[in-house]
């Protein structure tokens, strides 16, 4: 049997320390974390922890974990987006195989420079683009390939946050200022990269829309304090309150990973009382929309929209694809494909299994694919090879200066622009 795969973490956060250390506990025969980087004194020691990691292998910066021999066969970068291109182009020059949350950067002309030194970089490098690994795009995609629908001729796609997770991570949270990253681009590489990966071809413009209507100050509850635990006199009718939000055996654990180490419901309560993710919505630094459509024009006149909201009781995605002979509708929620055909006229039901778990299963599936990939040293296991991802991104910031100048943007010419600083 395979020794695991020896991995250092960088960033153990909520998606570092309870996404992909998870998976190591889990999966200890496949990926073991011998090394950590994590400025957070108390993340740093909690995952240490949790993983044996001795005091000599743990790390307050990248640049430190970077001074020492290698240490590993790996490296998961899962920083904030901000902090992203220093450990990807030093992990590349020490030739770490490299798996890096999505997006790359906070800025085209940093994602176009991580492209630039990953094209040609000889290790394992993927990008944490999970939808291409879930089981029920993995069945569209065959659906697509195998001929029996014709050929794509237009696609509908849109992301549905639901109300709580919207005020959490784009309101409250670290992603609610486009200082960080426009929303499209935070929430929606996913959805720009599965665009990409489904259509099969290169995005040539796109036009977009889209503002902040609701978390405005001017719309808060008349009284309303800067922090929900200063005495709200709308507790009863705001469903944003931090008391039906954090507390509860149905809280997203994922929301208290993003807090720190929390240690009890007394300490969740300390801590709301001054973070971020204790004010009131409409009393925050937000400024990304909550609500935002795309229009796509791919290679060979295929079109798309995508529509991403963040005002939806479920959390869900909905993909619709019109093809020359048949259709393909996918509803996350239900869990359903349903696939048509005009001639000869049939219908089929597809309930794909395996979807359960963060990201529909996706977060199990990529790194099962990251250690495939490293043990094996065959590339075909990455799904997301960087230059498709590189698109996707482009299409995202791309849409963003569209809503933001009213104008369509040709992404060629848009690329283009930024090689040359312009």
């Amino acid at each position: 049997m395979a020794q695991a795969v020896t991995m250092a973490l960088i960033g153990a956060g909520n998606r570092g320390r309870g996404i992909f250390g998870q998976y190591a506990l889990t999966m200890a025969h496949r990926a073991q974390f011998v090394a950590v980087v994590e400025p957070d004194l108390d993340k740093r020691a909690a995952f240490a922890q949790q993983h044996n990691i001795p005091a000599d292998r743990c790390f307050a910066t990248s640049a430190a974990f970077f001074a020492q021999p290698k240490l590993a066969q790996a490296v998961v970068i899962a920083t904030l987006e901000s902090e992203r291109e220093a450990p990807i182009l030093a992990a590349i020059k020490a030739g770490y195989h490299i798996l890096v949350e999505k997006p790359l950067g906070c800025t085209p002309r940093e994602v176009l420079r991580i492209t630039d030194a990953a094209r040609s970089y000889e290790g394992i490098f993927i990008v944490c683009h999970q939808m291409r690994h879930i089981v029920a795009f993995d069945t569209i995609k065959k659906l697509i390939v195998s001929g029996q629908y014709g050929e794509i001729i237009g696609v509908q796609h849109s992301e549905n946050l639901s109300w709580h997770h919207m005020a959490h991570s784009f309101v409250r949270g670290f992603f609610n200022n486009d200082r960080m990253t426009p929303m499209i681009l935070a929430k929606s590489c996913h959805d720009t990269d599965i665009l990409r990966y489904l259509i099969d071809r290169k995005p040539v413009r796109v036009a977009s829309f889209g503002s902040l209507t609701h978390f405005r100050p001017e719309r808060a509850p008349a009284g309303a304090p800067k922090f929900c635990l200063d005495g709200c006199p709308a507790y009863q009718s705001c469903p944003y309150h931090v008391l039906k939000i954090y507390f509860g055996d149905d809280v997203d654990p994922a929301y208290l990973r993003q807090m720190g180490v929390v240690k009890n419901n007394q300490h969740l309560m300390e801590l709301l009382r001054t973070n971020a993710f204790g004010r009131c919505v409409f009393h925050c630094d937000n400024n990304v929309v909550d609500h935002q459509v795309m229009q796509v024009e791919f290679e060979g006149g295929v079109t798309a929209s995508f529509c991403m909201y963040g005002h939806n009781y479920f959390e869900r995605r909905i993909l619709k694809l019109s093809m020359t002979n048949g259709e393909i509708s996918f509803d996350w929620h239900e869990g359903v494909i349903r696939a048509y055909t005009f001639a000869p006229a049939s219908q089929q039901e597809f309930r794909p299994d395996g979807m359960r778990g963060s990201h529909g299963g996706g977060d199990r599936v990529i790194m099962d694919a990251f250690v495939d990939a490293i043990v094996t040293g065959d590339k075909r296991h990455v799904l997301t090879p960087v230059d498709m991802s590189l698109e996707g991104h482009l299409l995202a910031f791309a849409a963003e200066e569209s809503r933001k100048t009213g104008q369509v943007v040709q992404l060629v010419d848009y690329e283009h622009r930024l090689r040359s600083g312009k």
